[in-house]
């Protein structure tokens, strides 16, 4: 898997950024947020799966993001090798996986830039769905702070509405790596991306 964008993840990039910019942006505000190096957990909310072309089209702006995908993504052969040329760690939601998880870490200890939605699957309403245990998990272990980010108007898509989205500054995970304490910031890590407003 790569540890920098290859020529397919550029050019992947660079196609939606044109698709894309004529009716839907997107309008990126706070990159500044984003440590330009070290290691860094970026975490949003999920609507659309547009969200997963949208959030790494505008982090890419100032570093190379990884992913978490669903397993079932990684199903067809051709979507595998794209999948894997653009970044995306493969992750069995079904249960506990512990390749995944130690794929992320070793994204994050080697300085990388890890870009998670807490929730692991999308709202069909917008509220907020409970965060899994694994961003704090991921902190705690790695030492990374978490930029929270929120979405606005993906799930308009197709139709035309310029799509938003908002960095916050980092967050630190001061617990004790229990199961207990790694649920409580990520769900703190929700309830202050659901406080944003743009």
């Amino acid at each position: 898997m790569p540890d920098r964008p290859t020529w397919v993840n550029r050019l992947a990039h660079a196609l939606v950024a044109l698709a894309c910019k004529p009716f839907w942006g997107p309008v990126a505000e706070g990159l500044e947020n984003v440590p330009a190096s070290g290691r860094v957990i970026v975490a949003f909310n999920h609507r659309h799966w547009m969200d997963t072309l949208i959030v790494p089209l505008s982090v890419q702006r100032v570093r190379y993001p990884r992913f978490l995908g669903k397993e079932e993504l990684f199903r067809h052969p051709g979507a595998a090798w794209l999948l894997r040329e653009l970044g995306v760690i493969r992750l069995d939601r079904r249960r506990g996986d512990v390749s995944a998880l130690k794929q992320a870490l070793d994204v994050l200890e080697a300085e990388g830039c890890l870009t998670l939605f807490p929730e692991g699957t999308r709202s069909r309403t917008g509220e907020p769905g409970r965060a899994k245990p694994g961003i704090g998990f991921l902190a705690h272990k790695s030492g990374a702070p978490v930029v929270p980010g929120r979405l606005w108007n993906t799930e308009k898509f197709p139709s035309p509405a310029t799509m938003r989205l908002k960095f916050g500054p980092p967050m630190r995970y001061g617990g004790d790596g229990s199961r207990e304490s790694c649920q409580a910031f990520a769900d703190k890590v929700m309830e202050t991306i659901f406080s944003m407003q743009h």
